[in-house]
């Protein structure tokens, strides 16, 4: 009876539906601006495989958060659904949370039960910064500059620096450079290509988990109802959405059909993944010293589930955080991962005065049945709940497995058209391949055949030359002894004469002749070179 009338009850809500539309809350529209990552991501591809597990091991999966590629449309719809009197996203008859203990699982950061970020040092402590960034304190005094209304450094100088290191193989001083990067920029940013005070002294103090989770929901709470910007660690917030959305079956399926809006109001709690981590968590934190609750203090103020904190609610966070209550998993209870009856009918009437923000959608997972006989005890009906969720998981991979093999094989019969295709194909083209080759080779053999003679007719035009050189060379030497030998000729006659004048001791008698003979003499001297008569 029961089951007849939880169904005649879900089929009158679906006619009223259908007859009265159901009223909706006001959507908000929110940016989610993300600065260019690139050069930080190709710095942190230095970090190689054999390097990557001591980095992790000491500064936490924050490279993987630093690679996470945010889609806005699934945080554009998550938004949608907050609650800011619960602090958390209230949905159809389930609520999600971000917890310290799911940030610090997805990060691999462990919470250090002490007092985390509270503020900004009024003082710069130089020495400090300069010990954790592995540099100098002239080198980080030079570079500490403002940038709006914060003071930090420039992540220009710091890749610069980092890179120097890089090259220099200091891995250990590159890792804290990066490390540090990462929380300027990705975790805790600020301004655009700027890694200020507050993240330096958060990632100084190695306990970064509860600013995060702080600046996630104050970015949340603060623009609820307003829409506008949303500034934290979307990466973060992304990645634990999306881990608990289900991984297969009709709510991947009709990602190319379904709006993110219709997909996700088409979830109901038995479609969340609560996965096994969260169920193995063994101690969780549930308040912090005198709070009820676990009061939370971010980079840009504070948060928790009290309306409003006030300023001088900051020394007694402080103190809280130093007497941290945390109370063991079993407490709590028995863990499952389905919700109970009371717990979903409670959420409903929530929704009834939260409103959902979109119209409601029949499931597309297959769902549990609506309810048990009272006979069977809660205990059991857990546990068949349990093991019902088990098998449907079991059946969904083995489709998987399925639709994979099947795949697979119409890949290889593919694959086997196309290599006996190519075989015939192959063929072909290593006749016309033989025939192209034989021509080329043809066309070779002819180009070498000119080559040869073109060069046999140059050799022949150079012997012609060098015959043509030896020649003139010999007509030239020639020319040149009869001319050495005229003047050898001509300076023996003169010397001759001279002697003769030299034999005369009385003047010659004055006539005519002797007079034509000295002309005849002086013409001859100058015909003579001079060295010819010394």
């Amino acid at each position: 009876m029961h089951i007849i009338s939880q169904v005649h009850s879900r089929a009158c809500l679906l006619i009223e539906m259908a007859t009265d539309p159901e009223p909706k809350r006001k959507t908000c529209s929110y940016s989610f601006h993300r600065e260019p990552l690139t050069s930080l991501i190709e710095l942190g591809s230095f970090v190689t495989d054999d390097r990557l597990k001591s980095f992790v091991g000491r500064y936490g999966d924050i490279l993987t958060v630093l690679k996470t590629v945010v889609d806005p449309v699934p945080l554009q719809t998550l938004l949608q659904f907050y609650d800011p009197e619960l602090r958390c996203f209230t949905f159809q008859d389930y609520q999600l949370a971000p917890t310290l203990e799911e940030y610090s699982i997805l990060l691999g950061i462990p919470i250090q039960h002490q007092t985390p970020f509270l503020d900004v040092p009024k003082e710069v402590d130089f020495r400090l910064i300069a010990r954790a960034l592995r540099l100098s304190v002239e080198e980080v005094g030079k570079n500490w500059k403002p940038c709006g209304e914060v003071v930090g450094l420039p992540l220009k100088f710091l890749l610069r620096v980092a890179r120097v290191e890089a090259e220099k193989g200091n891995w250990e001083v590159f890792h804290a450079q990066l490390a540090t990067m990462i929380y300027g920029i990705v975790l805790f940013p600020s301004m655009p290509n700027f890694v200020d005070h507050a993240a330096i002294s958060i990632f100084i103090g190695r306990n970064p988990v509860p600013t995060l989770l702080a600046d996630t929901y104050y970015a949340i709470h603060s623009r609820h109802g307003k829409g506008g910007a949303i500034r934290c660690c979307l990466p973060l917030l992304f990645k634990w959405f999306m881990s608990l959305l289900p991984a297969g079956g009709p709510f991947v399926d009709t990602q190319s059909t379904l709006k993110w809006t219709q997909r996700v109001m088409s979830l109901t709690s038995y479609d969340i993944r609560w996965q096994s981590y969260r169920m193995d968590v063994r101690n969780v934190i549930m308040s912090c010293g005198g709070f009820r609750n676990v009061p939370l203090i971010g980079t840009r103020g504070c948060i928790n589930c009290n309306p409003v904190l006030s300023l001088r609610q900051l020394e007694q966070i402080g103190r809280a955080w130093k007497s941290i209550g945390v109370r063991d998993g079993s407490v709590l209870g028995k863990k499952f991962a389905v919700a109970m009856p009371d717990y979903t009918d409670w959420v409903k009437k929530r929704v009834e005065t939260l409103l959902l923000p979109y119209d409601r959608m029949e499931p597309l997972q297959e769902q549990p049945p609506l309810i048990l006989a009272e006979s069977v005890p809660a205990e059991h009906y857990k546990q068949a709940l349990m093991e019902n969720r088990r098998l449907r998981e079991k059946e969904q991979d083995t489709q998987m497995e399925l639709y994979k093999a099947q795949a697979d094989k119409l890949h290889l019969a593919h694959q086997l058209r196309e290599v006996q295709g190519e075989d015939a194909s192959r063929l072909r083209g290593k006749k016309r391949s033989y025939e192209e080759m034989e021509s080329m080779l043809d066309a070779e053999h002819r180009e070498r055949l000119r080559l040869q003679r073109a060069e046999a007719s140059y050799q022949k035009k150079i012997r012609d030359l060098e015959k043509q050189l030896r020649d003139k060379d010999a007509q030239l030497k020639k020319e040149v002894d009869l001319r050495q030998a005229s003047e050898d000729h001509l300076g023996g006659e003169v010397l001759e004469l001279r002697r003769q004048l030299k034999e005369k001791i009385t003047p010659l008698p004055d006539c005519s002749e002797c007079s034509l003979l000295i002309d005849q003499c002086h013409y001859l001297k100058t015909l003579i070179p001079e060295d010819r008569l010394s």
